[in-house]
């Protein structure tokens, strides 16, 4: 930690007078519409309760957030606080400052949040973000097309046997054209599966050394998805799936029975002209029930101008008070604070205790600098191989394998 920060954590233990008078700080983040309420009321409520602070806002879109952030911090800018994703990449070029000091001597309750968020967040052992969410997916499904096929609603039992042979049932045909498909999977979600069969992508998310998705359970996991798309045919390829609007028109179509993806979907489904509802997801046919752990957090500009104040604002909007507006919001995210029991309480989303079952299994994904590098030149162009039926698991992954450890290697 930097002399400025420590100053700042002595501060916190009330060894040094904090001086907030007239501070003015910027936050950052993104949001469409419905999603924008909670971050006004957060920073509407912060402004009253803290007259001599001054929160200016910085919102963007999505689509052009980081472009300007990334534009921003390179030049030594940027917001006090803001939104993030992908720590690794931003910690590892000293763009975030360190919160584990902050914490410690602010009594921060860091140990209410879901230990595989703050994993998320962290880059080598160091805190760099506080989760907002953690976005697990779930199995949402179509209870009309259930019921005219006679299948039975997903349940705490069911595994990955159940779900293809639901699939089986739940995909129609119409002159040898697919009219609807069982089952529909969001393209980023594969690592899922390999952790449901007990399989891993590299031998540790953050530090890796090994490449392991080509060991047997991990082959395993990605055949059993392309066999669902090229062998059973109960499920598009992504590629399809992205022509056709994604998994969310997909199913709001009624072109798929079932979908797994996250829960910014249950505003989405919310006016469907059919009956739907959510599951957790099946077990691995071992019985291991796991999930990704994924979500935003907020972090501080390592070149802020108003550490002090900017701290003070991220221990309410990342902390109890912030995280419950965020949990009883219209577009609610599925907190990662989920030790703390006045967020649980706040969190009243449609299914939501079904959402929070499955953060409570989240595993970490793959997140370090190189990853996407790797993954654009040698994983995802094999699992494409997969995906579109021209090669078996065990060929495509186990012909990267030598390519990604040398790779790590150097």
């Amino acid at each position: 930690m930097t002399k400025k920060w420590l100053a700042y954590a002595v501060a916190a233990l009330g060894l040094v007078s904090p001086a907030l008078a007239q501070s003015t700080i910027t936050f950052g983040y993104w949001g469409d519409p419905p999603e924008l309420p909670p971050f006004e009321e957060i920073v509407s409520k912060y402004q009253a309760a803290h007259p001599d602070v001054k929160i200016e806002i910085q919102h963007a879109p999505w689509s052009g957030y980081f472009t300007r952030l990334d534009a921003q911090l390179a030049a030594g800018a940027g917001p006090d606080v803001f939104f993030i994703t992908n720590v690794p990449s931003y910690a590892s070029r000293g763009a975030l400052a360190p919160l584990d000091d902050l914490i410690k001597a602010s009594g921060f309750p860091i140990d209410e949040y879901v230990p595989s968020s703050l994993l998320t967040h962290s880059y080598e052992g160091k805190l760099y973000s506080i989760p907002r969410d953690s976005a697990p997916s779930a199995l949402y499904y179509n209870s009309d097309a259930f019921d005219a096929a006679g299948v039975a609603y997903p349940n705490a039992d069911w595994k990955w046997a159940d779900l293809r042979d639901a699939a089986i049932k739940l995909t129609t045909n119409e002159g040898g054209r697919i009219t609807r498909y069982g089952l529909a999977l969001e393209s980023n979600d594969w690592a899922t599966w390999v952790q449901q069969n007990g399989g891993k992508v590299f031998d540790d998310p953050l530090k890796p050394t090994t490449f392991l998705l080509a060991e047997p359970a991990a082959v395993e996991a990605i055949q059993y998805i392309g066999d669902l798309i090229n062998k059973d045919k109960v499920m598009p390829n992504f590629l399809e799936a992205e022509q056709a609007g994604g998994t969310a028109q997909l199913f709001s179509s009624g072109q798929a029975a079932m979908v797994i993806t996250n829960p910014s979907r249950l505003g989405t489904f919310a006016d469907v002209p059919f009956k739907w509802a959510v599951a957790n997801l099946p077990a691995g046919p071992t019985g291991i029930h796991s999930n990704r752990t994924g979500g935003a957090g907020f972090a501080i500009n390592a070149n802020s101008k108003n550490p002090e104040a900017a701290w003070a604002f991220l221990q309410y909007l990342a902390g109890p008070e912030g995280q419950s507006i965020f949990a009883g919001a219209k577009a609610a995210a599925v907190p990662a604070m989920t030790g703390n029991e006045t967020v649980r309480a706040a969190f009243k989303a449609p299914f939501g205790d079904v959402f929070l079952r499955e953060a409570e299994v989240g595993e970490q994904f793959p997140q370090f600098p190189r990853f996407v590098d790797l993954s654009n030149l040698y994983i995802q162009p094999a699992l494409d191989l997969v995906w579109n039926g021209e090669s078996t698991a065990a060929d495509a992954l186990g012909g990267i394998k030598d390519k990604v450890n040398a790779e790590l290697a150097k």
